[in-house]
């Protein structure tokens, strides 16, 4: 089973040390490898760093360290979409679309068995998302429906004449392990590098990630990250330092099997898509 290799956590909102960290919210253990419904779990937040999303990817040291043939193997993020909902009201069309969105989420996924085995080509996992399959890489690939998209599309354009605002946008965070950004903003998503060598130590330190900078970089670009969301200001600078290293910590990252993801959760609305 998957999950005998790897799991994952999800941390809500941002700490500048181990004991502001015990205090935040994580869901443990998320990963699932069942074709089936899963259920949701709703985490409210006063302030946008209160809701920043810290992903993790735990790989079971014994299954990546204790076999030669696999310490060249590492845990890679290839995709993560999100969906924006503008504050909903309990009515009108707020209420209506979250509804929409939640009916899509909640529908089961494909049977992918037929008569001599299982078609692995891709299938959908609700009525929001599917899968393809890169037979040549080996890699699979998260895809929003056209459905989902009908209703929370990439982009929106400015609204005019009988077209209303769009309420609910769709995001590519991470893409084929790498971060986009529309033209003239930044990327809503990055790798925690920090404390992480390329040489041995804390899980067996590997090679460092592809995302990864070298030494001496990375807690730059963590700062940086940290002030697109929360502005350019010393204290958004150090947090971003501190909670990196409170992470990598925690969770001993190793750029291999053990990995950490910051997901901006907060949408740029532009005035093209506004009106």
């Amino acid at each position: 089973d998957l999950k005998d290799v790897a799991n994952a956590d999800i941390v809500v909102g941002s700490a500048s040390s181990s004991e502001e960290f015990s205090r935040l919210r994580i869901k443990k253990d998320i990963a699932s490898t069942q074709l089936a419904s899963q259920s949701t779990t709703e985490i409210n937040s006063d302030s946008i760093e209160a809701g920043l999303m810290t992903l993790i990817l735990k790989g079971n040291s014994s299954y990546f360290q204790t076999n030669a043939g696999r310490r060249d193997v590492s845990l890679e993020l290839e995709d993560v979409i999100t969906i924006h909902i503008m504050q909903d009201d309990g009515q009108g069309e707020l209420a209506d679309k979250v509804g929409i969105v939640a009916g899509m989420l909640a529908v089961s996924p494909d049977d992918n068995s037929f008569a001599d085995g299982l078609d692995t080509n891709g299938y959908a996992l609700n009525e929001a998302f599917y899968f393809t399959i890169d037979r040549d890489s080996q890699r699979a690939h998260l895809e929003p429906s056209q459905t989902l998209l009908d209703e929370c599309p990439f982009n929106p354009t400015r609204p005019t004449g009988n077209t209303e605002i769009e309420t609910c946008i769709t995001r590519r965070d991470v893409r084929y392990r790498n971060y986009p950004a529309r033209t003239g903003s930044f990327s809503t998503a990055m790798e925690i590098c920090a404390n992480v060598d390329g040489t041995t130590g804390q899980g067996g330190r590997g090679a460092l990630g592809v995302n990864c900078p070298a030494q001496g970089t990375r807690t730059s670009d963590e700062s940086k990250f940290f002030t697109t969301i929360f502005g350019n200001s010393d204290y958004a600078k150090d947090l971003a330092v501190d909670y990196a290293n409170v992470i990598a910590t925690e969770y001993g990252l190793n750029a291999r099997y053990r990995r950490a993801y910051w997901i901006n959760p907060g949408y740029e609305w532009t005035p093209t898509q506004t009106g």
